[in-house]
């Protein structure tokens, strides 16, 4: 089959065409010459215009490519191209598409085309005008070809939906709330998480229109925390602890994302939204002195050793999330960090102020305040096509 009517309008044919596959836009592989490497090559390419003079398009690694054909002529090419250029020491990006000159040459017979060029881009609607000015004009029946039918509307909005893979990081330090006593603020400075876990989730965006601005949906899972040595209250070897804070969460977000072009298949991606308050699980929320039990004060007033006062981490807050990727094709890699509400910890081993009211002997621990920063960098993956794309060269 070498024509294809697709139900939208779009029409598509297999021809051989000359292509500079040599072409290049992207910065980091621009070479410093201009020369054009075009080859034949077999290629399903829109059909945008038909007619004494026709029109068609392909893509082909972000490269836009537009050929031309009149009669008893053989294909013309016009693409995008960038090359660098070495001026007064210091190198320079230069624009190499000179598509208004092959133009000017190609219908130099032809004036009412010769003087719209100045004023026609580099698009697919403004060629297609030009050359359709050369059917009417200069062509040699003057008759109308036939544009690509309009795509019908579809749906306004795109939904992508997809997995994520990525490493977390997450810090809780936990911060004297008060004045050192009687005993060493054991677990002032202390860090109870500060590694890095393994993160999965899937995302669902809905993009809307424009194809910039997407709201955004998201659901993680991860780990947090972990084992953390914690100096002897005493300062003895004997009691020197450990606060185990270990657990996984699962974690929902909802927020925008604005998503500006940085070429044909390439997207910066700015969001923010809210995370809401996260399905914890712990396996280990305690707080241990030592491996006796129990510790004494003065040698005769006993102290508890084990605590299992929580220390649950990511309060929840109105402060926005906040991430920064790029998405090119199907994937798309993201920084994501999120900063959460205040909470406080009260250590009832180490000794901060005792007394003893006969019979009775009290002692006071010490207060913490502590607030967890997480920072997630992800892979997606999109699971839809990407409908918006131009046929690819094969």
């Amino acid at each position: 089959m070498r024509e294809l009517q697709l139900s939208s309008g779009r029409r598509l044919r297999r021809e051989v065409l000359p292509i500079d596959y040599g072409a290049r836009t992207t910065i980091n592989q621009l070479s410093n010459t201009p020369a054009s490497t075009q080859r034949p090559d077999t290629v399903l390419a829109d059909v945008l215009l038909e007619g004494p003079a026709s029109l068609l398009a392909i893509e082909t690694s972000d490269v836009k490519h537009f050929f031309v054909r009149r009669e008893q002529q053989p294909y013309l090419e016009l693409t995008e191209r960038r090359y660098l250029l070495e001026r007064n020491g210091r190198q320079q990006v230069v624009d190499g598409n000179n598509y208004r000159a092959q133009l000017q040459v190609y219908f130099g017979d032809c004036q009412a085309v010769v003087a719209a060029l100045a004023k026609t881009p580099f698009t697919a609607s403004a060629l297609s005008n030009l050359v359709q000015l050369y059917n009417t004009t200069c062509s040699t029946t003057r008759q109308v070809g036939s544009l690509a039918a309009p795509a019908k509307r579809g749906p306004s909005v795109k939904i992508l939906v997809g997995p994520t893979l990525g490493m977390r990081y997450n810090s809780q330090r936990l911060r004297a709330a008060e004045a050192a006593g009687q005993e060493v603020q054991t677990l002032d400075g202390v860090q109870a998480d500060g590694r890095l876990h393994p993160q999965a989730g899937i995302f669902l965006d809905v993009i809307f229109g424009g194809r910039k601005l997407a709201l955004h949906s998201g659901l993680t899972y991860a780990r947090f925390g972990g084992v953390t040595a914690v100096a002897s209250p005493d300062g003895s070897d004997q009691w020197k602890g450990e606060l185990a804070w270990q657990g996984a969460m699962t974690s929902a977000e909802l927020g925008l994302r604005f998503m500006p072009s940085l070429g044909s298949a390439t997207q910066l991606v700015l969001g923010t939204g809210l995370t809401l308050p996260p399905i914890q699980s712990f396996r280990n929320q305690l707080l241990r002195y030592g491996t006796t039990s129990p510790r004494l004060i003065d040698n005769t007033h006993p102290v508890p050793t084990l605590s299992e006062y929580p220390l649950l981490g990511f309060e929840r807050t109105l402060l926005p999330y906040v991430e920064a990727g790029i998405r090119r094709n199907r994937f798309t890699l993201l920084l994501h960090a999120r900063r959460y509400g205040k909470e406080n910890y009260y250590d009832p081993l180490a000794v901060s102020t005792s007394s003893y009211n006969y019979p009775a002997y009290s002692i006071r621990g010490y207060s913490y305040t502590t607030r967890t920063v997480s920072v997630a960098l992800s892979l997606g993956f999109q699971l839809n096509s990407n409908s918006d794309r131009l046929p690819q060269a094969r």
